[in-house]
């Protein structure tokens, strides 16, 4: 069995309040989780309204499902016009 932590640093452009940042990630988040078999959360930057760092929380037999996955849902959220991709760091936990 192998997990991934992956921690994705996102930068929200157009958001102006921290109930459009919690809208747009709340729709985004939804997304994801129907999308992928995840566990996620915003674990830094609660109080600012432009910024966000998820944690991802993937698990499968093969490591490299896990890197596929990570990659898939990078891409996922770049191409959301909401968000942008500031840093994403993927560790291997198990």
């Amino acid at each position: 069995m192998s997990v991934g932590l992956l921690l994705v640093d996102c930068f929200l452009g157009n958001s102006f309040s921290l109930k459009e940042k919690r809208r747009v990630l709340s729709s985004l988040t939804a997304h994801l989780r129907r999308d992928y078999n995840i566990a996620l959360c915003e674990v830094e930057y609660q109080n600012q309204w432009q910024r966000a760092k998820l944690a991802i929380v993937f698990v499968n037999t093969e490591w490299q499902m896990v890197l596929q996955n990570a990659q898939k849902i990078i891409t996922q959220i770049e191409q959301d016009g909401r968000v942008s991709v500031l840093n994403s760091e993927m560790t291997r936990l198990r």
